[in-house]
């Protein structure tokens, strides 16, 4: 938790050398922010992203030369009204326990945003930001963008059950009879409507990248996909795993849906295209029931409040849970053409 009140301390901030500093960032953000935090997840995370190295920064205690924190922008190319965008989502930000006060953080970040500005051509950067984070954000004067929100559709009743602690003899019959509702009640949603739609095996080829080259041209910011960087993001990911969905006509690509499983739980990470709504439609009806079959209790899926798929996705029998800030800034010091952006769990930094 950050305390509300800097304890004076000067930080001195620099950029961090993704080589000569490896072990010191690998060490600290295990030590501070993420157990996953080891030598496959940084070259994956911070050298391998086709659209470019990450940059970070490391603060030290400038009177001892302690390491403080560090903090990390990872390389994102977007498109807005067909014009390429350079950028950044920013993460990886720690701080130790022993400095964990408000004035560190705010001079790292601090620093770490007019670092992205003065380092050149960068057209946005963005942030998803936990709300114990967000009260840095705050005292920087950067309001939220938008709010992420979390949609949830149960999809079987088995382990909810379970969690009320309701007897085996009764839990039985009211998971199958639950079940069948639920099953029952997605008949409609959307069916293949024409498209053969099955799992992807093995690598994304040329035709993600095709089917991902010429989005329609809006005024929302939308995170460039090509087969390289499906392939990095998701199939090459050091610790979760990650499946894609696609739907297929005439055996053409028209579009994938990438999801994981965890413990019960799927995520719906992205899908493309966005504006074919029959073909999002049939790809969530066809995850629905390969999860119901391998038991999963509820999927998950995160929309900015800026996306017009909200709705769809209530019809859909998602449901509307929790939301999170979802900080944007211009480091060129103008917002450009994109008001609205449309971003999924997969934009996140990991």
């Amino acid at each position: 938790m950050l305390a509300q009140k800097s304890v004076g301390l000067k930080a001195k901030i620099r950029p961090a050398d993704l080589g000569k500093d490896k072990e010191l960032l690998i060490n600290m953000l295990f030590e501070h922010l993420t157990p996953s935090s080891d030598h496959a997840r940084f070259e994956w995370l911070y050298q391998r992203n086709p659209q470019g190295p990450a940059r970070a920064w490391i603060a030290t205690d400038a009177a001892t030369g302690e390491m403080i924190g560090t903090s990390a922008a990872f390389s994102r190319r977007a498109v807005v009204n067909g014009v390429e965008k350079t950028g950044w989502v920013l993460g990886d930000f720690c701080i130790s326990d022993k400095y964990r006060s408000l004035g560190p953080a705010l001079q790292l970040q601090r620093a770490t945003l007019q670092a992205l500005k003065d380092g050149g051509k960068s057209d946005f950067c963005y942030d998803f930001p936990s709300r114990e984070f967000s009260a840095v954000y705050q005292r920087l004067g950067m309001a939220p963008a938008a709010q992420a929100i979390r949609f949830t559709k149960l999809l079987r009743l088995d382990q909810k059950l379970q969690q009320l602690n309701w007897t085996k003899g009764l839990a039985k019959p009211a998971s199958w009879l639950g079940n069948f509702v639920l099953q029952a009640s997605d008949r409609w949603i959307g069916s293949s409507k024409g498209w053969a739609v099955a799992i992807h095996e093995g690598r994304c080829g040329d035709e993600f990248t095709l089917l991902c080259q010429n989005p329609p041209a809006t005024n929302a910011l939308e995170i460039q996909r090509s087969a390289e960087f499906l392939n990095w993001r998701y199939l090459d990911h050091p610790s979760a795993c990650h499946q894609i969905l696609t739907a297929r006509k005439g055996g053409e690509l028209q579009g994938y849906l990438v999801f994981s499983r965890n413990n019960g739980n799927a995520e719906i990470e992205e899908w493309w295209p966005r504006h074919n709504r029959a073909l999002l439609a049939a790809l969530i009806a066809d995850l629905v029931g390969r999860l119901r079959e391998c038991g999963t209790t509820v999927l998950t899926t995160f929309l900015l409040n800026t996306d017009p798929h909200q709705q769809f996705l209530k019809g859909m029998g998602f449901l509307r849970r929790e939301s999170s800030p979802f900080i944007a800034c211009w480091p060129g010091g103008e917002r450009g053409s994109a008001p609205e952006w449309h971003l999924m769990h997969g934009d996140r930094d990991i």
